[in-house]
């Protein structure tokens, strides 16, 4: 360790982003004890992607799905949901390599998705996106499509309505408010293409869904999402 990096470790020490322990060296973003929260999903449902509970999925029962299939790699635990509020509010863009490298691992393991033409990001509304100064699904998406040399077009989907967050919304609620929320950029033929979509986190769906509805429209072939967290 050169006296820099020993400065910059005394005066400004790395600590877990969900505990905030002081990290080890070998440690990057989460502590070890952290770390063994975070399990890949594997026994899921084949079409939506939630975790199986034995028979018929019932959140495929309750839902009219309109894509194809969905995948997440971890459950919406704490962890999970510490990182990606850091991520997603505190603009920590480390995380998004974090993510990208267990996005690739977990894709490479359980191979989910035949063949992607174009990767795309859940956009934002440009009034939140300029509040924020970022999209976190975009930083997710560029890092994802280096990983996996998949073609990335952050500008193919366009958030045209301005909704409020859907934290606090039910399943109704949620589905109401992103009706109609978005529209697909003319300057890209996607006719006949696949097409993954992806999110931080997958709750209802009623946000992927909507996207899907406007993305068959212009006859993709099909519409595969994907996650880092899937809530229930």
């Amino acid at each position: 360790m050169n006296i820099l990096q020993t400065f910059t470790g005394l005066f400004f020490p790395k600590l877990c982003l969900n505990c905030n322990e002081l990290l080890l060296e070998n440690e990057k973003f989460i502590c070890s004890n952290c770390s063994r929260s975070l399990v890949f999903l594997e026994d899921i449902c084949h079409i939506c992607g939630a975790p199986k509970t034995g028979g018929k999925c019932k959140v495929c029962e309750t839902n009219e799905f309109l894509f194809d299939k969905a995948r997440s790699v971890f459950m919406f635990n704490k962890v999970v949901q510490n990182l990606i509020h850091e991520f997603k509010y505190n603009e920590i863009t480390r995380i998004a390599k974090f993510f990208g490298r267990l996005s690739q691992e977990y894709i490479k393991k359980y191979q989910p998705f035949e063949h992607i033409d174009y990767i795309v990001p859940v956009p934002l509304h440009r009034v939140k996106k300029r509040s924020r100064g970022f999209n976190q699904s975009e930083y997710l998406t560029h890092e994802i499509s280096r990983r996996m040399n998949w073609k990335h077009l952050p500008k193919l989907i366009i958030r045209k309505k301005f909704t409020k967050t859907q934290t606090k919304l039910n399943r109704q609620q949620r589905k109401i408010n992103v009706s109609l929320a978005f529209k697909i950029n003319p300057k890209h033929n996607i006719k006949g293409k696949t097409i993954l979509l992806v999110d931080d986190v997958f709750t209802t769906g009623s946000t992927v869904n909507s996207i899907t509805a406007a993305l068959k429209e212009k006859q993709v072939n099909k519409v595969y999402v994907f996650t880092i967290g899937r809530a229930l």
